[in-house]
């Protein structure tokens, strides 16, 4: 199966600014996050040192955030688009 990732801001920067993964099926977001499928530096900008989405880090899939859904669990389905932000701040 294909998933869209796009990045947006400083995380261009570590990763393309868009990337069609391929992912086995019944994949979940935790193997998207993984060196498999992204550079060791695009990781230790998301993922903290225990294994958790940094809580500065925003993770859409299909618009919805994956914080309201299964976190790292989230399944993950063909056509899938998984948006990451980085820290927001500004005024």
């Amino acid at each position: 199966m294909i998933v869209k990732v796009k990045t947006f801001a400083n995380l261009k920067e570590v990763f393309r600014e868009k990337a069609n993964l391929k992912l086995k099926e019944g994949a979940v977001l935790k193997d998207l996050l993984s060196p498999v499928y992204l550079p060791s530096k695009a990781l230790e900008v998301i993922i903290d040192e225990s294994g958790n989405i940094k809580p500065s880090i925003l993770i859409l899939k299909n618009g919805r955030n994956i914080r309201l859904l299964r976190g790292l669990l989230t399944r993950l389905e063909d056509g899938d688009k998984v948006s990451i932000f980085p820290p927001v701040c500004g005024g």
